[in-house]
């Protein structure tokens, strides 16, 4: 008998370890607080997350207020919420009460794409009281801490929480407790800012964001806001707003690791806005001659500088919507390399068309209609998530045996697939077409017009691959298709 309690146990325990063993979980150190009337209700709530990466989700609090001999009152806030790798903490408010009563929270958090996973706490009580006598005046009531669950949204709903007993405290003790909680929350505060004091140090002296501000500043704009948001000691995001003087905006975003600038790229509808270098070149204004006698005039610029090199996309478009770009390669402020990417020819391709249409009628008639048709297959994949992440594996090892150039052409096709697939009808685009789409959908186009910038970088235009860059581009793909 005692050896199957103990096999019952050992089952439980791992059950319970694999269940603990990845997610979101949130817990706090009671679920009954004590303010005063007049206090700031504040409830800070631990953080683990184990899924090894940034988590963005919804954050929704219910709270509904009992006033002592009034009716009661009940609000719902959601907020967009992100828990970075090594995010600790976070805090939830109802503000201040004017008048004795009781708040009962209901706080829950949901991630993930569809079903979403949810991980609800436990209801907290927070008791406002008229002064710290009658703290010591309420009975003894038993605390404990509560830990969330998490649970998949399903047709039945999410499941109820439960709550892990701990030793109690009294109702004495708990402003004490709230405010060393709050002390905590105040010390992560004051460590995310010298986080972002250290990572844009290092960015004003970063030779690859500088260069990015040298174009600009040339060009008549001036910085006019700054996001950082650290993800690590030195790593991190980064986004500078850029204003011209007539008004217009440009957004610059990059990615920081190992303390460095890895890329800074914009897009803007502002063709000109590129390195002086380029419309000075004599390949690149015979390209752009060329397309101005069939039509074309520039319409977009999309730059993103490296380490290694600066690419450039100045995009076209003529009165049939048509659209084309030239794409450079620089080094150290010279033009490396230029390449065209024309529309194809719409006249050969309305010729071939014509021609499968009396092929087809005339076999149609030969052979007889078919009595029903077909129902048309559809362009999207059943995963699009799926396939683009195929394609990045291939792309993998496409570069680990030496085909690096092939490896930035299926990585960039990856994007592609799943932009196409994703907000589309899942057919072939080209990169101007990927980026128009994105805009159309309401998605920022920053990130994705640097990723398609590099890969045609290398796989059209014939710069040297880089072994850190490809590693790079890969994990930008991955991090854009998770995040969209």
């Amino acid at each position: 008998m005692r050896r199957f309690l103990l096999l019952i146990l050992l089952v439980a325990f791992g059950c319970v370890a694999t269940v603990a063993a990845g997610g979101i979980t949130l817990s706090t150190g009671q679920s009954d607080y004590t303010v005063q009337v007049g206090e700031e209700v504040t409830i800070p709530i631990a953080v683990e997350n184990r899924l090894g990466g940034d988590i963005t989700g919804v954050l929704t609090q219910s709270v509904r207020f009992v006033p002592e001999g009034g009716d009661p009152a009940t609000r719902t806030q959601s907020r967009p919420l992100t828990l970075f790798w090594d995010t600790r903490e976070v805090a939830v408010s109802a503000g201040t009460a004017a008048e004795p009563g009781t708040f009962f929270f209901e706080i829950a958090f949901e991630y993930g794409d569809g079903p979403r996973t949810r991980v609800a706490l436990p209801e907290i009580r927070v008791h406002v009281v008229q002064s710290p006598t009658e703290q010591t005046d309420q009975p003894n009531r038993q605390v404990s801490s509560v830990s969330s669950v998490s649970t998949s949204s399903g047709p039945g709903g999410p499941q109820q929480g439960a709550s892990a007993s701990s030793p109690g405290k009294l109702p004495s003790q708990m402003p004490q407790d709230m405010g060393s909680l709050q002390d905590q929350a105040a010390r992560e505060h004051d460590r995310m800012q010298a986080l972002r004091s250290a990572l844009l140090a290092g960015l004003e002296e970063d030779p690859v964001v500088r260069e990015i501000h040298a174009i600009l500043t040339s060009h008549g704009y001036a910085r006019a806001a700054t996001t950082i948001d650290p993800t690590g000691e030195d790593t991190g995001t980064f986004v500078f707003g850029y204003r011209g003087g007539s008004g217009e905006t440009i957004r610059v975003g990059g990615l920081v690791a190992n303390g460095t600038a890895a890329y800074a790229a914009y897009a803007t509808d502002r063709s000109l806005v590129v390195p002086a270098a380029l419309p000075a070149n004599e390949t690149y204004r015979r390209f752009a001659g060329d397309l101005a006698d069939d039509g074309f005039f520039p319409v977009s610029a999309a730059v993103n500088a490296t380490v290694g090199a600066t690419f450039v996309s100045v995009g076209f478009a003529d009165s049939q919507n048509r659209t084309a770009r030239i794409i450079a390669t620089l080094a150290g402020g010279e033009v490396q390399a230029v390449d065209i990417e024309e529309p194809p020819d719409l006249f050969p391709l309305a010729g071939a068309g014509a021609l499968c249409i009396v092929l087809l009628i005339a076999y149609l008639v030969r052979r007889g209609a078919p009595k029903t048709l077909e129902p048309p297959v559809s362009l999207v994949p059943g995963d699009p998530r799926g396939e683009a992440l195929r394609l990045l594996d291939d792309a993998r090892r496409e570069f680990d045996r030496g085909d690096r150039k092939e490896a930035y052409g299926t990585a960039g096709r990856a994007l592609r697939s799943y932009v196409s697939s994703a907000y589309g009808t899942g057919a072939e685009l080209a990169d101007g077409d990927v980026l128009r789409l994105l805009e159309e959908s309401g998605r920022e186009t920053v990130v994705a017009t640097s990723i398609l910038g590099q890969c045609a970088a290398v796989s059209y235009a014939g710069s040297l691959p880089l072994d850190e860059g490809f590693r790079a581009v890969i994990q930008e793909i991955e991090a854009f298709i998770r995040q969209n």
